[in-house]
């Protein structure tokens, strides 16, 4: 594995090399990764003299490490593909993530002055636990969901609802149609799990009420909630979404808005590097923390991004005419930009912003499409929502929302997808070969029913 180069200007946290130098001591295996791929281990310096850890590497150090330890096993999506990987969690590790989620839920709902019920409709064996907020673990099952809702609710000052994007868009449309009113409800969102549009929020919030809708991200490998919104980053990503002279100005040529996030950087190092030819960079982190089951050291995870100072949003801001928005000193801010795949230069991204913007489109679908390219054309294949038929009329709505982008549309029933939505796998919008072949193979199931 090549080494890559941090981009310019990265700084160093002074706790993390002497948490590497025990990590390279006491892990053999990882030890004999260094030695592989750099020339002098006894010369480490800066987390730039180590080479970067992929998924691979991961998926094989489960077996290197003590797993008598582990108390908590996570698997990843296995979103990159049929391997997948695994987060693997001690006692310290689980104390420090149920704090993490008793701080966000404090900081941001006021669980601890407000009785709160909390919907987990996560999907799998992903769990939530608190002390401060009675937690419902449904899983994907939207009829449950809406008993709950229905049944439990009153008797509580708030609802929050943790879950992935897609299956949240359709449990609030679901619950329209089961005379929930959600904007008279005491309701909160957080979503995870998925790179989502501005537009998205603001879809959800027309039917859900203002201020509602948060987003957080983590992966398996490194844990829930490292990265979550602030007042600040909303309103800022507000702001770049409605203007495009500060997107470019901060962001250069990019035809969508990426999602932004603060964190705490002395639980996790960001830093953002640049590979090959590839148009964003890649996103690698390190957890500063000696005592992880399976440490990361300059993991790249496969997500893009980018670091901002608040400084230099504030001065884009001011340059463009805007008042300073961020407060200074603060916690550092990532730019989320996807995957970074795309199918002649379009990207999923892109094609998700302009679904959320209309209405229409929104409610027509669950969602999900798929992005190919057939001989000379890009093909975008979207699934409807069932009961939702294409007509002219439909497909007019979709050409002239779409007029930009050079792609050719297809509109399919909910049943004839060639892509189906479980829900408990993430979805892969931009055609990856075999792997999304094998998606087309299996049958779509939605059904809310019991």
């Amino acid at each position: 594995m090549h080494l890559m180069k941090a981009r310019k200007g990265e700084v160093m946290n002074d706790k993390i090399i002497p948490i590497v130098k025990k990590i390279i001591k006491n892990w053999p295996a990882y030890r004999k990764f260094v030695e592989n791929n750099i020339t002098n281990p006894s010369r480490i310096e800066s987390l730039n003299d180590l080479p970067i850890l992929d998924r691979h590497f991961i998926a094989n150090a489960i077996h290197t490490v003590p797993l008598f330890k582990v108390r908590n096993i996570v698997p990843s999506s296995g979103s990159t593909g049929t391997d997948f990987s695994f987060g693997l969690f001690g006692d310290v590790e689980m104390r420090k993530a149920l704090a993490a989620i008793e701080d966000f839920l404090e900081n941001r709902f006021n669980t601890k002055n407000k009785k709160t019920l909390l919907l987990n409709v996560l999907p799998g064996a992903i769990s939530l636990q608190s002390s401060t907020v009675s937690v419902v673990s449904i899983g994907i099952r939207m009829d449950i969901a809406i008993s709950a809702i229905k049944s439990l609710g009153s008797s509580f000052e708030q609802i929050i609802v943790i879950g992935e994007p897609l299956f949240i868009k359709n449990l609030i449309e679901y619950g329209l149609q089961q005379s929930v009113l959600w904007k008279y409800l005491p309701l909160y969102i957080v979503i995870g799990g998925e790179w989502v549009p501005e537009s998205y929020r603001g879809y959800l919030e027309s039917i859900v009420g203002y201020q509602r809708v948060y987003s957080s991200m983590g992966m398996a490998e490194l844990g829930l909630n490292y990265f979550y919104e602030t007042d600040e980053t909303v309103m800022l990503r507000h702001l770049l979404f409605r203007d495009r002279r500060l997107l470019k100005m901060l962001f250069g040529k990019t035809d969508f808005c990426p999602m932004l996030f603060a964190y705490d950087e002395n639980e996790i190092f960001v830093e953002t590097v640049k590979e090959h030819e590839d148009a964003f960079e890649s996103i690698v982190l390190t957890a500063v923390n000696s005592e992880r089951i399976l440490p990361l050291i300059r993991y790249k995870s496969g997500d893009k991004g980018k670091k901002l100072s608040r400084s230099e949003i504030n001065m884009a801001l001011k340059a463009v005419g805007y008042m300073e928005l961020l407060s200074t000193p603060g916690a550092p801010i990532l730019a989320h930009s996807g995957r970074g795949k795309s199918i002649w230069g379009i990207y999923p991204e892109k094609i998700k912003e302009i679904i959320y913007s209309s209405n229409e489109i929104a409610s027509s679908t669950t969602g999900n499409f798929l992005l190919s390219h057939g001989g000379d054309i890009v093909k975008l294949e979207v699934q409807l929502k069932q009961n939702v038929h294409s007509d002219f009329t439909l497909e007019d709505i979709y050409s002239n929302a779409f007029y930009e982008l050079p792609v050719h549309i297809k509109l399919y029933p909910f049943e004839l997808f060639p892509n189906p939505l479980d829900f408990e796998r993430k979805v892969q919008y931009v055609f990856e070969g075999d792997s999304c072949k094998e998606r087309r193979g299996e049958k779509a199931e939605l059904s809310v029913e019991v």
